[in-house]
């Protein structure tokens, strides 16, 4: 059995893994019930959604994932150590694996290079400008993103570093870590710069060909695996790209969406998709463990750190 802990809302994303019948079960549970849980049964647990969680949450599910590791249930993604977005970037940037970097709005006098452009430090929207070539538009840019509502905290520049494979066709690629694997997932191609979701050409078939080579050499999985490392997460899927030739590494997202494959005009499309589908439920079946025994939780300094329990007592006494 395979549990991935999620935010309230956010089990859409495995909907379809849950349904496979070639691996191992997989259910989804929600950090609330975790946190309220005195036992859990036994099996391989995934923190998911961490960048989603407030800090009495976070901190929390902390001590819980402390607890389910000395009981010897296999955990992924340790909550106290997964770099969300923004931490990712700065130490990407500083290992040298990333050749941009991000800034809070009070850091963009360290800006090295234009263009940038602004979205949220937290979630996974699209961004909140266009691409924005001088101080002057990031500073308007910036100031109707406030003025707009969003929190100034949550409010990141990013350096623009991508560029087509050909006049108009830009690609993101992706690759999951699940356990010791990196393997590599289906790529997104659009016309222009923000590729998220993608569209269907009927006039790149050569690119298609090359995605399902790339898929099946997986030739940038040691790469991937440092930053990874970095990032301290053992479970989710990085979006990157190449630019002037080298690998950028855009983000981790600990709770993606996994698709199977759907209908596509090109053949090398649909075998990469069919690969990439089954490459992800073969590896996630490695790290099943389904013979663990339950365990009891509520021991040792947990038992003191009941964050939400204070939170309620205090509720009741409000007139």
């Amino acid at each position: 059995m395979i549990r991935f802990l999620h935010s309230r809302g956010h089990d859409y994303t495995l909907k379809e893994v849950k349904q496979a019948s070639k691996i191992a079960a997989v259910r989804c549970m929600q950090y609330d019930a975790l946190i309220r849980a005195r036992s859990l049964p036994g099996g391989t647990y995934v923190f998911t959604d961490v960048d989603r969680l407030g800090f009495w949450d976070l901190e929390h599910v902390s001590h819980l994932y402390l607890q389910m590791k000395r009981a010897g249930l296999l955990v992924l993604n340790n909550p106290a150590v997964v770099r969300t977005r923004y931490p990712l970037l700065r130490a990407l940037r500083a290992a040298g694996l990333n050749d941009f970097s991000a800034y809070r709005v009070d850091e963009i006098d360290a800006i090295e290079h234009f263009p940038v452009f602004v979205r949220k430090i937290h979630g996974h929207r699209a961004p909140l400008s266009e691409l924005l070539s001088t101080r002057e538009e990031l500073l308007k840019a910036i100031d109707a993103v406030i003025a707009a509502g969003t929190p100034r905290e949550n409010v990141l520049v990013v350096e623009f570093a991508a560029e087509p494979l050909r006049p108009g066709v830009f690609r993101k690629m992706s690759a999951f870590r699940i356990g010791d694997a990196i393997v590599p997932h289906i790529s997104v191609h659009d016309t222009v710069w923000l590729v998220k979701y993608g569209r269907k050409f009927d006039n790149i078939e050569d690119l298609y060909q090359q995605e399902f080579e790339m898929l099946q050499s997986n030739p940038y999985a040691e790469h991937l695996k440092k930053v990874f490392d970095i990032a301290g997460i053992e479970y989710g899927r990085a979006d990157f790209g190449l630019y002037r030739g080298r690998i950028q590494v855009y983000e981790i997202n600990t709770n993606p969406h996994v698709s199977p494959p759907c209908q596509h005009p090109s053949p090398s499309r649909v075998k990469s998709m069919n690969l990439a589908w089954e490459s992800y439920l073969a590896t996630l079946s490695t790290i099943d463990s389904a013979n663990s025994a339950p365990i009891r939780l509520g021991n040792g300094s947990l038992q003191k750190f009941r964050p939400w329990k204070n939170l309620l007592v205090r509720t009741r006494k409000v007139p």
